[in-house]
C-alpha cells in the first residue's frame, strides 16, 4: 500500500509538469513513449518480443502515430493501412515456419490501436486547445482513475459480489458502484477547481456540470472495461502484471489500462456535445 500511494503522488507530480507543456511538442513526446511501453508490454505478455523484426514494426507504429495530424491520418487512411498491412505480411512470409499468423495479428491490433487511443489525449488539445482541451483530458483520465480508486476503497469496505471472479478476483459490484459514484462526484469539483484556475490566469471558461454528472458515470464503465479487457489478456497468458515500472502498480497497462478507453471516449463525445467552452 505505501508503495502504490508513493508511485500515485509521483505519477501525479509528473502530470502536473506534463499538463504545464500541454501545448508543446513534449506531450506528444510523453504520449508517444507511453504508448510504446505500452505496445512492448503488451506484445511481451502475449509472447511476441521475440520476433524482432515484428516488435520492431510494431514499436515504430507505435511512436509514429502521436506526431502524425489526425486530418493527415483520415486522408491517407487506405494508403497507410495498405502499406502496414504489407509490411506485416512480408515479415509472415520471412519468418513463416516460426511465426504464426494469430501473432501477426495481435501485434498489428496492439501497435494500432493502443497509440490511436492514446493519441486521444493529443487530438483533444488539438481539437480544442490546451485551456478547454486540457479539462477534457482531465475528465478522460479522472473518469478511469478517479473511479479506480473509490473502487479499490469501496470495494475493501462494502465489497461483497464480485465483478468478473474469473478475470479479476478483487473486484466486486459495490466497489463498481462505488468508484462512479466518487468519480463522478470528484470531477465535478476538479471541474469547478479547474474552472476557478482559468478565470485567475484570464481565460475564463464555462462548464456544463449537468452533462458533466450524466456522462460521467459512463465513461468510467467504459474505463472498467478497458480495465477489464487488459486483465483478460494477462489471465489467458498467464501474466501477473503487465511490468514493475511503477512499483505497487505494475507496468504503463496496469495503470493506463481504463484511461486507453476513456480517452476516446471523451473525444468522441466531444464532438458532437459541448460540455466546456470559452466564455
Amino acid at each position: 500500500m505505501k508503495q502504490r500511494v508513493i508511485s500515485s503522488l509521483i505519477g501525479l507530480g509528473v502530470l502536473v509538469v506534463v499538463f504545464f507543456f500541454l501545448d508543446t511538442l513534449l506531450f506528444n513526446i510523453v504520449i508517444g513513449l507511453i504508448g510504446v511501453l505500452a505496445v512492448l508490454e503488451l506484445l511481451n505478455a502475449v509472447k511476441c518480443t521475440r520476433f524482432r523484426a515484428l516488435t520492431a514494426l510494431g514499436v515504430f507504429i507505435a511512436a509514429a502515430i502521436p506526431f502524425a495530424q489526425e486530418h493527415n491520418v483520415r486522408v491517407l487512411m487506405p494508403a497507410i493501412l495498405f502499406v502496414l498491412v504489407l509490411a506485416f505480411f512480408i515479415i509472415l512470409l520471412k519468418d513463416h515456419e516460426k511465426l504464426r499468423v494469430e501473432q501477426v495479428a495481435m501485434v498489428f491490433l496492439f501497435s494500432v490501436f493502443v497509440p490511436v487511443f492514446f493519441s486521444s489525449a493529443i487530438y483533444l488539445r488539438n481539437s480544442f486547445g490546451a485551456g478547454v482541451g486540457g479539462l477534457y483530458l482531465l475528465w478522460a483520465l479522472g473518469s478511469a482513475w478517479l473511479s479506480d480508486t473509490g473502487a479499490y476503497f469501496t470495494g475493501r469496505a462494502f465489497g461483497k459480489r464480485k465483478l468478473a471472479p474469473l478475470i479479476s478476483p478483487k473486484k466486486t459490484v459495490e466497489g463498481a458502484i462505488g468508484g462512479v459514484v466518487v468519480a463522478t462526484a470528484a470531477m465535478v469539483l476538479v471541474a469547478y477547481l479547474y474552472q476557478s484556475a482559468m478565470a485567475l490566469w484570464a481565460y475564463p471558461i464555462t462548464v456544463n456540470y449537468l452533462l458533466l454528472v450524466l456522462l460521467t458515470p459512463v465513461f468510467s464503465v467504459i474505463g472498467i472495461l478497458g480495465d477489464l479487457s487488459a486483465s483478460v489478456i494477462k489471465r489467458q497468458f498467464d501474466v501477473k502484471d503487465y511490468g514493475n515500472i511503477m512499483p505497487g502498480h505494475g507496468g504503463i497497462m496496469d495503470r493506463f489500462d481504463s484511461a486507453l478507453f476513456t480517452l476516446p471516449a471523451v473525444f468522441i463525445a466531444v464532438q458532437h456535445i459541448v460540455v466546456v467552452a470559452i466564455k
